[in-house]
């Protein structure tokens, strides 16, 4: 049997915040109330200039001048300095010593709202860098203290040893540029959560609660991947510790194609050929493993050096589907030549998609680890160590906009598409 897991899709919170210290109001985030023609603190600077304009574009949300001001300069302090980006370093590239209480002052004590900033991230990026899909990814950053704002100690993906970290779920576009993220959850242990007084010092609103990474990721996907307003690519995630067949539903009824990795206990009814249910109901390990060997194709993996993969294609139903429309799916089982015992497994509604593209697709997490780990490194998105809850979100959207700024610029800084056929 599958992993049992609650799965919530909680309402957003930050269009609630006032900032670290409640003063304040702010406008709901709602892209209805987005301002559209605020002028930024850049207006005079010309186009040449991708970072000043898309400054200018991604805070106009900020109703005070000097607010957008400090955003700018913010963005380019995390693009311009080097090493870790503590808000001193950041501060640095003005010359202004005062900048750096000024610019701590904005992140944690200020009153903006992130949310907005975000929408418009994921519209204006879409229009340049269109997604091909939408990854959920969850980042381990590990922390030297307990004091950082939902530091706690987490299993280490790589090695599996706990580790004292922050651990965010983030909305990440994969396109023909490379990979952006849109959107971030902090996820907060029950540490954070039940300690009144520690939950009161990092400024965390009375009604979060706990998520688990792929109720954070349908949140966001079904919030904010459709600001990118364009035709909605599929959503990839890793739903093999939550109940496959809620998760589909939800992406299904939200209008998004999916490929969601499963694990080998999900429970699964196969499809007659006319597509009507066989009325078995088999775990994903026993209906591959069933299969005749002529029913596994031979395809290419995507990444360089990593060879083939044996890989099958099954109809099927999740059979923890909830009552409603049923969408035709397919079991996608890939296996490793090299390690036969060790087979992915992938649900689709893709079912027209070849068998190499779904394999593509199915990748699509692990080619964007460049993406999450280098450039996601030089635009500060690991760095934050503050201990407010409003100040890490703050931080961590002022540094997609700049890992969106170094995206623009590594493309040379045009302002439409890349050129059919451009690959990365």
């Amino acid at each position: 049997m599958s992993t049992s897991v609650a799965l919530r899709v909680p309402p957003r919170q930050d269009a609630r915040l006032g900032g670290d210290t409640g003063a304040g109001p702010v406008p709901p985030a709602g892209r209805g109330n987005r301002p559209t023609s605020l002028p930024g603190p850049s207006d005079a600077v010309p186009a040449t200039d991708p970072v000043a304009d898309l400054s200018r574009r991604m805070l106009r949300s900020l109703t005070r001048s000097d607010q957008r001001r400090s955003g700018e300069l913010y963005i380019r302090g995390l693009l311009a300095a080097t090493g870790r980006k503590t808000i001193r370093n950041i501060a640095s590239h003005t010359g202004v010593p005062a900048d750096a209480q000024r610019l701590h002052h904005f992140v944690s004590d200020s009153t903006w709202c992130w949310s907005p900033v975000r929408g418009d991230l994921a519209h204006h990026l879409g229009r340049l860098a269109p997604p091909r899909a939408w990854v959920v990814h969850t980042t381990t950053m590990p922390r030297t203290g307990r004091g950082c704002v939902g530091a706690d100690y987490f299993a280490d993906p790589h090695t599996g040893r706990s580790v004292n970290a922050q651990r965010a779920v983030g909305l990440w576009a994969a396109s023909e540029w490379g990979g952006y993220p849109v959107d971030w959850h902090l996820q907060l242990t029950p540490r954070w959560l039940d300690d009144a007084p520690l939950r009161e010092r990092a400024g965390i609103p009375a009604d979060t609660a706990a998520v688990d990474g792929v109720g954070a990721g349908l949140e966001m996907v079904l919030d904010t991947a459709p600001a990118a307003e364009a035709p909605r690519p599929p959503v990839v995630l890793d739903a093999r510790q939550a109940p496959a067949g809620r998760v589909a539903a939800l992406l299904g009824a939200g209008g998004f194609p999916y490929l969601v990795r499963i694990s080998a206990s999900q429970l699964l009814t196969p499809l007659a050929a006319d597509g009507r249910g066989t009325g078995r109901v088999v775990t994903a390990r026993q209906l591959a493993g069933g299969l005749a060997p002529r029913r596994f194709s031979r395809v290419r993996a995507p990444d360089s050096g990593a060879g083939h993969r044996e890989v099958a294609r099954v109809p099927c139903q999740t059979a923890d589907t909830p009552p409603g429309p049923r969408r035709r799916q397919l079991l996608l089982a890939q296996k490793d030549p090299l390690s036969p015992q060790h087979t992915a497994f992938w649900l689709t509604d893709l079912t027209t998609l070849p068998t190499g593209a779904l394999v593509r697709l199915a990748a699509a997490p692990a080619l964007l680890a460049q993406d999450v780990t280098v450039t996601g490194r030089q635009a500060g998105l690991y760095d934050f160590e503050g201990r407010t809850f409003a100040g890490w979100h703050r931080h961590i959207t002022l540094a997609s906009v700049a890992h969106a700024a170094a995206l623009l610029l590594r493309s040379g800084g045009r302002s439409g598409p890349p050129p059919a056929g451009t690959t990365r």
